[in-house]
């Protein structure tokens, strides 16, 4: 993942999609990007259900949305 396109989404809200290795189906958590780490490999979402720490090799895609799902 690069730097500056991340960086751009921090503060707004976006629709994550990962897949863990050996998942079947891809997981989608939905809240606003907090943070990017690209020494440490994570990636710091706010959600409704709480805070998550993804792992940025288990991200396929990041999409901008909008606060109420547009």
């Amino acid at each position: 993942m690069k730097k500056d396109s991340v960086d751009k989404l921090i503060g707004k809200f976006c629709k994550i999609v990962t897949n863990e290795p050996g998942a079947e189906k891809p997981n989608t958590v939905t809240g606003m990007l907090l943070d990017f780490d690209q020494d440490s490999g994570f990636v710091v979402i706010e959600s409704a259900k709480g805070v998550f720490y993804l792992d940025i090799k288990t991200i396929v895609a990041i999409k901008p949305r909008g606060e109420f799902g547009g």
